[in-house]
């Protein structure tokens, strides 16, 4: 799996226990990419810049479970709770990184999408709901959204 050069991991793991607690309480299984991903890094902060192409906003995060990386970023399961609450967003679809407008990646987790990955602009989640495949979709699966991000240059001191 890609390496990340974070801005700051999150120092806080996650058990497979804390991720099976997560997946129980709302009725999924995660996709074993973005379960290990989540598992070994528990969220973070990405580097100013960190875009999936150049039109993109840029990414600030990914999201943590149980444990946030800043106190002021929202957890993966407190989102969800938000999201059961609300009903806007399908529970089908769990969010996993955020961008600097604010918008969330997703991860599709019911039999038809398994794996895929969209983004919800949400002053445009009606668009969204009638037609994910066209208005929303990313990558066919975590590991690719993951290949497809574009880090910016360290410089080498």
């Amino acid at each position: 799996m890609r390496e990340i050069p974070w801005k700051l991991e999150n120092p806080v793991k996650i058990t497979e226990a804390e991720m099976a607690d997560l997946e129980a309480q709302y009725g999924f299984r995660m996709p074993e990419d973005l379960r290990q991903f989540c598992l070994r890094h528990n969220g973070g902060l990405l580097p100013a810049g960190s875009k999936l192409n150049p039109e993109d906003c840029c990414l600030t995060d990914f999201l943590s479970i149980g444990h946030p990386v800043l106190e002021r970023l929202p957890t993966m399961d407190r989102l969800l709770e938000w999201q059961k609450m609300d009903g806007f967003i399908p529970m089908n679809l769990i969010p996993f990184c955020n961008d600097e407008a604010g918008d969330s990646y997703y991860i599709r987790v019911d039999e038809a999408g398994y794996g895929k990955v969209y983004y919800i602009f949400s002053e445009f989640l009606d668009d969204f709901l009638s037609d994910p495949e066209g208005e929303g979709y990313v990558a066919g699966s975590f590991t690719e959204f993951l290949e497809m991000i574009h880090f910016p240059e360290v410089p080498e001191t």
